[in-house]
């Protein structure tokens, strides 16, 4: 039996809120100048990314009969999303300049960590 899990519908509502935080954190960069706003915008696009190859990979159809498979998969879906992360932030590091790293390392953090605390608020007030 193959079929997109239950949970999807979670997973792209926090994808989504996670846009939102990205689209947020570069407006706020903006307020403080170009560079910032750029930062900001790669520092979201690079969580935003991670969360995304971790929804995908983990969330891909599989078989029920298989839970092996499943727990090989969120294994492999951390560690890509660890290899996209620090090879990104490398990247940038590497050949962005000027770069606002407050801006940067906020954004992520902002869209990272906030984000899925604010989805699970989000949905337990929905849920009442």
């Amino acid at each position: 039996m193959m079929g997109k899990p239950m949970d999807w519908q979670r997973v792209k509502q926090l994808l989504f809120v996670q846009a939102g935080l990205v689209t947020a954190a570069t407006l706020a960069g903006m307020a403080v100048g170009k560079t910032a706003a750029l930062s900001a915008f790669l520092g979201g696009v690079i969580a935003l990314g991670a969360s995304a190859i971790f929804a995908f990979w983990v969330f891909a159809p599989y078989r029920a009969q298989q839970p092996g498979i499943l727990v090989t998969r969120f294994y492999i879906a951390e560690v890509g999303k660890l290899v996209f992360v620090a090879c990104a932030f490398a990247v940038i590091f590497i050949w962005l300049r000027p770069l606002n790293a407050v801006a940067l390392f906020v954004s992520f953090f902002l869209v990272q960590v906030v984000s899925p605390v604010l989805a699970h608020w989000l949905t337990g007030k929905a849920q009442r």
